[in-house]
């Protein structure tokens, strides 16, 4: 497991602030101030309850300390987003819908693409990659 502190994240991202942007599509919540730890733990916060529980399972959670991930999970992580995503678009609401408590479109985002969004920007900037 990896812990990375808020400060640490910060500066990291703003290294590279830029691929995040433009290759993960990470967009900050600010467009007057520089990137920061809050503009990816933002993609954190929208999953249900029963996601984050599942989330914290396998590693990936924020806390006091700062960001804690398990490179180790990423792939089930990953899977888990997709059939968030795929289910949508085929209008299944049985399923990962139903395991995560998810009920209206912006779930598809926040528990689907957003999870996508950190997996690729804690690669770009840790090279965890499964």
């Amino acid at each position: 497991m990896t812990l990375v502190t808020t400060r640490q994240l910060t500066q990291d991202i703003q290294a590279k602030a830029g691929l995040l942007t433009d290759r993960v599509g990470l967009v900050p919540q600010s467009a007057d101030q520089p990137m920061d730890a809050g503009d990816l733990l933002f993609y954190l916060s929208g999953t249900s309850m029963p996601m984050a529980a599942f989330l914290r399972a396998h590693g990936l959670f924020a806390d006091g300390e700062g960001l804690h991930f398990d490179p180790a999970q990423f792939a089930e992580i990953r899977e888990t987003a997709d059939t968030v995503i795929r289910e949508y678009e085929a209008g299944n609401r049985q399923g990962a819908w139903k395991r995560f408590d998810l009920s209206e479109d912006e779930d598809a985002a926040g528990n689907g693409t957003y999870l996508l969004i950190v997996l690729a920007a804690l690669d770009l900037l840790y090279g965890h990659a499964p």
